[in-house]
């Protein structure tokens, strides 16, 4: 086991873990329209949050603007609905761009959202050299386990590839992309499987972009992670070590990686919605309890709790403040902080690390031996692996203490929203006319270049999100995934 802050850094990425350097307290957000959820993102700013973290309804994701037929029901349920940079300076305003990290749970339309947050910097006078935070573009685990994709698997990988050569030249304070395992662990991926698909994503877009000509010490620095936490505390601590272990030594022998910043696995933990239940909902504050503690044990940067009402519905006003006052226990409260590795020499931890990184990296060789991830991607293997787990899985005994459902408590849980906001219906925009500046941007996507430039000038002339990923889907040959849906 290594020192902190010492190759293959399992103990810590820090030499002094969080007695210098506290994990960034990011509670995840986005509600109905732009304005409840500059208000909500205003609150939590006042109760002590450190990050932002904006979370996007399905129609956003889809490149659905909110007043398509498909986007019927499902308009703000599931995050903020953004249709053109208006809606996205609305969300921030007030809020210094360059004062906040930001971190945009998007992924197969982060080009379209990184270049509207672009645009929102620059009319409000921020230079976007200033803007920090991470976007997750994470495609692959889109099309393993989550399948909110727009475009085939190669043309997604693309535009992956396309934000984070953008943010490489442009971007600096911005993480390009986060990279998961944790999409995978929640559709039934056991442990050492979700790390290995963490690190053969990373893996396979490092590869990417030594293909555009980066070496692996100019591209892995901005990498960052996202892994979740369940119940088994210890376990999960260990993890998080084994996941830094692994990845450390591979990319020093595989990817001869010099550079100690393309060696080090920054982990964002979002605590696993599928250890919550449904029913007494409250009781769900001792589990994201127990979640978050495994995370802070295992040495994590950044740190999202779920509300307890998250079973039920995006978190309603007390059950973020109570997930974020959680965070906040933990830092202020509790010794967690106090020691720079409070788990180190410990042989039950020791013997949890060999053990997962044992099976990861034997996931690794499977991926290896079957053509690589691309390869495991297009055949369904992988998804036929996760799948048997699923079923094979008794699951979490999530509930088993819970009796019914108290209807006080869902009472509770229903009436805490900030505004009256109604998700699911359609929205009505002011649809501007973009002509040129779509026909540059399909043009682009059909040559191959970087779409980023002529999606930042689609963005400034006012195109909505549906305009330019139907443009996109024209410029590459392609029938949108969800039918054509904007003029």
């Amino acid at each position: 086991m290594s020192a902190p802050g010492q190759f293959p850094y399992d103990a810590s990425i820090h030499p002094t873990g969080y007695t210098t350097k506290p994990w960034t307290i990011r509670q995840l957000a986005g509600l109905g329209d732009p304005q409840d959820t500059n208000a909500r993102f205003r609150y939590l700013l006042d109760q002590g949050e450190t990050g932002l973290s904006l979370a996007f309804d399905l129609p956003t994701q889809m490149g659905l603007d909110p007043d398509a037929g498909l986007a019927d029901g499902e308009v703000g349920r599931s995050g903020v609905s953004i249709a053109t940079v208006d809606d996205l300076a609305a969300v921030f305003d007030g809020i210094p761009l360059d004062g906040v990290s930001v971190s945009m749970t998007i992924n197969a339309t982060a080009p379209v959202l990184l270049a509207m947050w672009i645009v929102v910097a620059e009319e409000s006078g921020v230079d976007p050299a200033a803007l920090r935070g991470t976007l997750q573009n994470e495609m692959l685990k889109e099309h393993l386990a989550r399948n909110a994709y727009i475009f085939d698997l190669d043309h997604s990988f693309r535009f992956s590839l396309d934000v984070i050569e953008h943010c490489i030249q442009h971007l600096p304070k911005v993480n390009p992309i986060s990279i998961s395992g944790g999409h995978a662990r929640e559709a039934g991926a056991d442990r050492p499987l979700e790390i290995a698909l963490g690190i053969a994503d990373a893996e396979q877009y490092l590869t990417g972009m030594l293909e555009r000509g980066y070496t692996a010490d100019e591209v892995a620095p901005h990498f960052s992670f996202i892994y979740g936490a369940h119940l088994e505390l210890l376990a999960e601590a260990a993890k998080f070590r084994a996941a830094r272990r692994l990845y450390a030594r591979r990319m020093a022998e595989r990817f001869h990686a010099q550079n100690p910043r393309s060696q080090r696995m920054r982990i964002q933990v979002n605590t696993f919605g599928s250890a919550l239940a449904a029913t007494e909902p409250l009781n769900n504050i001792a589990r994201t309890t127990v979640q978050a503690i495994a995370a802070v044990l295992g040495g994590v940067q950044s740190l999202h709790v779920c509300g307890f009402d998250e079973a039920l519905q995006t978190p309603g006003r007390l059950s973020a403040r109570v997930g974020l006052r959680v965070q906040q226990i933990l830092l202020k409260e509790t010794d967690l902080a106090h020691h720079v590795d409070p788990l180190g020499g410990s042989a039950v931890i020791e013997s949890l690390v060999d053990e997962i990184e044992h099976e990861a990296a034997a996931w690794l060789e499977k991926i290896a031996e079957r053509g690589g991830l691309m390869a495991c991607l297009r055949t369904g293997w992988l998804e036929a692996e996760i799948e048997n787990m699923a079923y094979a899985y008794d699951g979490l005994k999530v509930g088993i203490i819970d009796a019914e459902r108290s209807e006080a408590e869902l009472r509770l849980a229903h009436d805490q929203h900030s505004s009256g906001v109604i998700p699911g219906r359609r929205r009505p925009f002011t649809r501007q006319h973009c002509h040129d500046q779509l026909d540059v941007l399909r043009d682009t996507a059909g040559t191959g270049a970087n779409i980023l430039p002529a999606l930042i000038d689609a963005a400034r002339a006012r195109a909505s999100l549906g305009q330019m990923c139907t443009a996109i889907t024209e410029g590459i040959g392609q029938e949108h995934r969800l039918a054509a849906h904007v003029s």
